[in-house]
């Protein structure tokens, strides 16, 4: 590996961190645990993840698509663990899911009609589960094929077992929206038209925010066990380095299209990463009075809070239009001694939570997260005992 010094990123995973995540949730809940581990355990890593998932027992395991499922069914240990994917199956998918013993979620009739057609003949009846549109309309079977499937369910299903049934709360991250409970009671109507199956309903964000009846059989916890939830660890930190530091005088612009005019003297440090390492555009801070209109609205730049972290504790806000290569921020409040010796800043982590982002922004946060970890040859991948030697 090069010298971490030719790297502009770092990137840090926290096994403990994980593994306290986990056993805080499993704690909590009386419910099973499941985890989705798509988007390669959003960004982190499946090889990484997955042996620190399966320390703890768990053996339900959710992702998209079939190519990712089956990578996964490689990589475990417990070659019984059960491996969904959300996408169901599709088209000349059907050898690849029997044969990898991986069950699809048919998201629609169509999709269990053809997989139980292409399952006759089989020695054993190949899994299913059956994923139910509640309010969302994004996937899952509709109210009509509802009623279809409960009519002819013996007959639709005759060559294939099916194990689960599952839908997915829109809002769950919001314990006070309405919809929950309206999306709670259709779920509830559907499998009581339906054999007795495990049922799945809640997500990360209803395993913490939810009461116990939005549980049912199997918590479907995705990137909030990864540390973004504020009530978990971070499991990643990401760090930038600090290319420059600059003194900007009260009036003078800063970044593309003059974005933000210093108000004030102030000090600024400008940040080797950009857009194309996956810090998104979208969290620029502009102050022009249009972006000042706009973040009454709490819509366009201005409305942007994004910051890094200095030295572990000094919160410097981003200033300017995030370029391809560069952030600035805003290190006015942070002593010459500490940016006198300081290499890197903390991007997102411990200090700096992602749920900031996306209170800011209004866009998840494993959209970010995702995005920072995507292959990249400008950054470095360790773990936490190797970053600790680390002199930063």
């Amino acid at each position: 590996m090069e010298k971490f010094e030719n790297y502009d990123v770092i990137r840090v995973f926290d096994e403990k961190a994980l593994a306290k995540n986990i056993e805080n949730t499993i704690k909590k809940n009386k419910t099973k645990l499941g985890v989705v581990v798509k988007a390669n355990s959003y960004g982190i890593g499946i090889e990484r993840t997955l042996p620190v998932f399966e320390k703890h027992k768990i053996s339900d395991f959710f992702t998209q698509d079939i190519i990712e499922a089956k990578k996964i069914k490689r990589l475990l240990e417990n070659k019984n663990a059960n491996i969904y994917v959300f996408a169901g199956v599709q088209d000349g998918q059907v050898e690849d899911f029997i044969k990898n013993k991986i069950i699809p979620l048919c998201v629609n009739l169509s999709q269990i009609k053809y997989f139980n057609e292409k399952a006759k003949g089989q020695k054993s009846k190949p899994k299913i589960g059956i994923h139910f549109d509640t309010g969302m309309n994004r996937t899952g079977l509709s109210l009509s094929e509802v009623e279809e499937l409960s009519k002819n369910f013996e007959k639709i299903t005759s060559n294939l077992d099916v194990v689960l049934y599952v839908s997915h709360l829109h809002s769950s991250y919001e314990k006070n929206n309405k919809a929950n409970n309206k999306q709670l009671e259709k779920f509830t109507k559907i499998i009581s038209k339906l054999p007795k199956r495990i049922c799945s309903l809640s997500a990360t964000g209803g395993s913490f925010r939810l009461p116990e009846k939005y549980h049912f059989d199997l918590l479907r916890v995705g990137y909030g066990i990864y540390g973004v939830l504020r009530e978990m660890d971070a499991v990643v930190s990401v760090y930038a380095k600090i290319l420059q530091i600059r003194d900007v005088a009260k009036g003078e612009s800063i970044g593309y299209f003059g974005g933000y005019k210093a108000e004030k003297n102030m000090k600024i440090a400008i940040l080797n990463i950009g857009y194309k390492d996956g810090y998104s555009r979208s969290l620029s801070h502009t102050n022009k009075w249009k972006d000042k209109l706009r973040a009454k609205l709490k819509s366009g730049a201005n409305f942007a809070t994004s910051y890094a972290v200095i030295d572990g504790k000094y919160k410097c806000y981003v200033v300017g239009i995030i370029s391809m290569n560069n952030i600035m921020i805003d290190v006015s409040n942070v002593p010459e001694k500490v940016l006198a010796k300081v290499k890197f800043a903390e991007i997102v982590g411990k200090n700096a939570n992602l749920m900031d982002f996306r209170e800011a922004n209004g866009f998840i946060p494993c959209d970010l997260l995702t995005s920072l970890l995507l292959p990249n040859p400008n950054a470095v991948d360790m773990n936490m005992d190797e970053f600790k030697k680390l002199k930063i």
